[in-house]
């Protein structure tokens, strides 16, 4: 027996050893998993940033160039604005001028039919003076010739 107590506890202690290293190993191969993946996490990280760097880099260009086309868009509004703005107003002093002119020309018109008007009157006031001096220049002479009417 105790040649087989002696047995046993030599399974026991190379059981005992066996269970050590299989710990050991395990403990280092999680160990070499753990360094791979954290060697696996910054490559990836510093692949996206770099990605990240790039997409933003060119977004960034992209949006200076919107940017710059929406500025000259605009500024060439504001000088489109500007000269139709000049247009009009040059339009506007024309009709204010050609305005001026036309009641100027009214007025004279005015004055010269006024004038006319009263040219007119005073000719017909003497055309019927003349008239009714020729009626009664005739009356006398129809009784002149004709002592009884």
């Amino acid at each position: 027996m105790a040649g087989i107590r002696g047995n046993k506890s030599s399974q026991q202690s190379t059981s005992s050893d066996d269970n050590g290293i299989m710990a050991a190993v395990t403990q280092q191969m999680q160990a070499t998993w753990e360094k791979k993946r954290k060697e696996n996490e910054a490559k990836f990280l510093t692949l996206a940033k770099a990605e990240l760097d790039r997409v933003s880099d060119e977004k960034a260009d992209e949006f200076i160039e919107v940017t710059e086309k929406m500025d000259s868009i605009y500024a060439r509004f504001l000088m489109d604005y500007a000269s139709i703005s000049d247009d009009i107003r040059r339009i506007m002093v024309a009709l204010l001028d050609e305005h001026s002119s036309l009641l100027e020309l009214a007025r004279r018109k005015r004055k010269t039919i006024d004038e006319a008007n009263r040219q007119r009157e005073k000719g017909q006031v003497q055309g019927l003076a003349m008239t009714k001096k020729a009626v009664e220049d005739c009356n006398r002479l129809i009784c002149s010739l004709d002592p009884s009417a």
